[in-house]
């Protein structure tokens, strides 16, 4: 059934919407963390369903009195893989956790929600079909409410928000996002296209944010969307946690909580409740203030997003439509000899190079850091730069941190990759971390220009391996990749006739800037290091052996013309080159620039 047929089956229910017809509507606060304090337990809170089933009651009850409209059972991470058990167990967790709130609300004016966190990335499993055996057991128990909290992504969401739509039409689905005060889930993606995308589908009630920022963060994001016609639910942190003793302690900020949420509430946010570190006592306070406090009338129409104006035009763009632009790479140093990197730059700068792009330690081998090597490289060279950016060693701040430093640089191009993979010996002391790949990281810049760099965007240069065995697959990432952002393609360097002819292919195929890539090779050694060693790179048997026993003088002749031969058979076609400096060889790079300036 598609989306338009459940939104026409449900209409004329609007007016039932639980949500409806109210000045706000109030959940209860954490079980999680005050289960843990108020029982001084480090195991699992949703293991208490079964073996303290009356502890859970009290807390429930707790924030009945408190003054709540809706409790969530204590289910949040009643799944196989957060709790190390089997599906009967798991099962046998959620229906008691039903009944327990069932059972605490029974003769009061007070709704149930299953509550439903995310399941852990695993290798293996089908996450639609795990969520999808959660839901069906709620279904089971009767449930009529859902609520999906702390997602970073609505990937999962739409679709089995879409099941439980199909099996019961007339339930209430409510989905949250957990991002941090930036605005950006753990995922890199914006709080405002999560919950747009969400109500977009037609399939929720209402979406909002929840957990990792507290009410002050939550406000400003919520000030700055827009939630026009929208249900919109709240439910902060308390603030951020201390240490006590070695235990994780929220601050009694309960007074302040309460009027941070009634500040929302004048923004035009509806529907409220508690994340980490609120308590009974919050929620109170919350009840209290918000009941006293009618919503002023016109709150929502005051609000709006701010929009950027991306009309700056990017100087590699306006290169690409004055000439055919030649980009050169140079590797940062392994120590702290850096010199080098300056006085190449500026024999490459004088040869007739347009634009510089540092590497981001090549083959996992660590060295100096390619943003801060790219703004010291533009500030003294005074030539345009643009540094790699690997998925492989920073997480999500890591490397937003590194994307802000470069924007203040006036770095405005970035090439981003997922990363050479560490060696197999050192993975067990070096863990790659890959919270992007090289498309998602893509499509979080994008973001980033839309929401951080107003005015100023980075453009985002991607990378593509034209000696790919399934150049097909390799096309296919290749559109996601400009789906998501990417503005222009560099290849890996080219060798071979099979990369030559998926080269044009790609020129035909994809309708963005393709900068062909050549590394010349410049002895024997260094081809079959090349043909062994780099990823992603092929050389022929036939073209390695014509440096055997040659000369450095000779090796070095010869690579050119192996080079030459084949960028002058595909110049015609690609936007630019792209030139790999081989074994800090500027003076090869030098002298192919000039000949490539004479074709």
């Amino acid at each position: 059934m598609s989306t338009r047929l459940i939104k026409r089956k449900r209409k004329g229910k609007e007016d039932m919407n639980i949500f409806s017809n109210r000045d706000y509507f109030l959940f209860d606060g954490a079980i999680g963390t005050y289960y843990s304090l108020k029982y001084r337990s480090n195991t699992p809170c949703e293991l208490a369903n079964i073996n303290e089933r009356e502890n859970i009651f009290n807390i429930h009850s707790e924030y009945i009195q408190a003054g709540v409209n809706a409790i969530k059972t204590n289910t949040f991470s009643a799944n196989r893989f957060s709790l190390g058990c089997n599906q009967s167990e798991v099962e046998k967790i959620i229906k008691s956790g039903y009944d327990i709130a069932v059972q605490a609300c029974s003769g009061q004016e007070v709704v149930v929600f299953a509550d439903i966190g995310p399941i852990p990335d695993e290798k293996g499993i089908n996450p639609k079909e795990e969520y999808i055996k959660i839901v069906d057991i709620f279904l089971e128990c009767g449930a009529k409410n859902f609520l999906f909290e702390t997602f970073a992504n609505t990937d999962i969401l739409i679709g089995v928000a879409a099941y439980i739509r199909l099996r019961l039409p007339e339930a209430v689905v409510v989905t949250s996002f957990a991002v941090y005060p930036d605005g950006y889930s753990k995922e890199g993606l914006f709080y405002v296209d999560l919950m747009d995308k969400m109500y977009a589908s037609g399939l929720v009630d209402a979406v909002g944010l929840n957990c990792i920022s507290g009410p002050a963060h939550m406000y400003r994001l919520i000030k700055k969307a827009d939630i026009r016609g929208k249900s919109i639910i709240i439910m902060p942190n308390s603030g951020y946690p201390g240490s006590e003793r070695g235990r994780t302690v929220y601050s009694d900020n309960s007074e302040y909580y309460a009027e941070k949420l009634l500040d929302l509430k004048n923004l035009g946010v509806k529907i409220f409740g508690g994340c980490c570190g609120t308590t009974p006592k919050h929620i109170a306070a919350a009840a209290q203030l918000l009941s006293r406090n009618p919503t002023k009338t016109d709150a929502q129409s005051k609000t709006h997003i701010e929009t950027c104006n991306l009309a700056n035009e990017n100087i590699l763009d306006k290169l690409v439509k004055t000439k055919k632009p030649i980009l050169v790479e140079v590797d940062p140093p392994f120590d702290t000899n850096w010199e080098y990197m300056l006085r190449d730059t500026l024999l490459l700068k004088q040869a007739g190079a347009d634009i510089i792009t540092i590497a981001d330690s090549p083959l996992a081998k660590a060295r100096a850091e390619s943003t801060i090597m790219a703004a010291k490289i533009q500030r003294e060279a005074v030539i345009p730069v643009m540094p790699h950016i690997t998925c492989r060693d920073k997480n999500l701040l890591g490397i937003k941190a590194s994307l802000l430093g470069v924007h203040i640089e006036g770095i405005r191009n970035v090439l981003v990759i997922t990363g050479d993979p560490i060696a197999n010996i050192e993975r067990s002391r070096i863990k790659g971390v890959f919270s992007f790949n090289s498309s998602n990281l893509a499509n979080y810049i994008k973001s980033l220009n839309s929401n951080v760099f107003c005015g100023q965007e980075i453009k985002i240069a991607g990378a593509l391996n034209v000696n790919a065995v399934n150049f097909s697959a390799e096309l296919k990432k290749a559109f996601t990749k400009i789906e998501n952002g990417i503005s222009c393609l560099l290849t890996q360097a080219i060798y071979t006739k099979s990369a030559v002819d998926n080269l044009l292919k790609a020129v035909e195929t994809l309708k963005v800037p393709i900068f062909a890539g050549f590394m010349p090779i410049v002895g024997y050694k260094n081809a079959l290091f090349i043909d062994n060693e780099v990823p992603g790179i092929d050389i022929d048997n036939e073209t390695i052996e014509k440096f055997r026993d040659k000369s450095r003088e000779e090796s070095e002749k010869l690579g050119m013309e192996i080079t030459m031969d084949i960028l002058k058979e595909i110049y015609p076609h690609v936007s630019g080159i792209y030139l790999m400096t081989p074994l800090k060889r500027t003076n090869v790079i030098c002298e192919l620039i000039k000949k490539i300036k004479e074709i």
